[in-house]
């Protein structure tokens, strides 16, 4: 195993055993390359912290793209994206910041990708993949509902109710 895969967050590690061996097809292939494991370059900051990006995806003589993922851990698949809304702290959300680059025209880059998956200890219980446009169109639509933490509150959206949404597992 290489150095950067030994150095990866849990869920992290979790999407490159767990997750991409399902979605890496319907993704269209390709290398991946958590942005996490370029955290002391600049770039590999910018993506992930302005521009949502998780995962950065490369195939060969066609381009790259960025994927946002979302692991969370538990035995319940709730098939939806969650998109964190607001912070207690006032912080800007993905929410807030997938938005202003959607509507740029292009001027702002954003993950192409979202996959929201759902993992016990040790295997997959569901994932989706959308156009993060189409989950955030969901939204607009007004087809998601609201989920508060102590913290923070996310939009929820149904897989079924996101355009083009590919589900694997349930």
């Amino acid at each position: 195993m290489s150095e950067w895969k030994k150095d990866l967050s849990k869920s992290n590690r979790a999407f490159l055993s767990l997750v991409w061996p399902v979605i890496q097809r319907k993704c269209g292939g390709g290398e991946i390359k958590p942005v996490e494991v370029l955290a002391d370059n600049d770039l590999a900051l910018d993506l992930d912290r302005n521009c949502g990006i998780d995962i950065w995806q490369s195939v060969d003589g066609v381009g790259a793209r960025g994927i946002a993922s979302r692991v969370q851990f538990t035995e319940k698949n709730w098939q939806t994206f969650t998109v964190r809304r607001s912070r207690v702290s006032g912080a800007r959300t993905e929410y807030a910041k997938r938005l202003l680059a959607i509507e740029s025209g292009g001027r702002f880059i954003y993950p192409y990708l979202t996959s929201q998956a759902y993992v016990d200890a040790t295997q997959l219980v569901g994932v989706g993949v959308a156009r993060t446009v189409d989950v955030f169109d969901a939204i607009k639509r007004g087809k998601a509902y609201i989920n508060q933490t102590d913290n923070a509150d996310f939009f929820c959206v149904r897989w079924a109710d996101v355009f083009e949404c590919w589900e694997g597992l349930k």
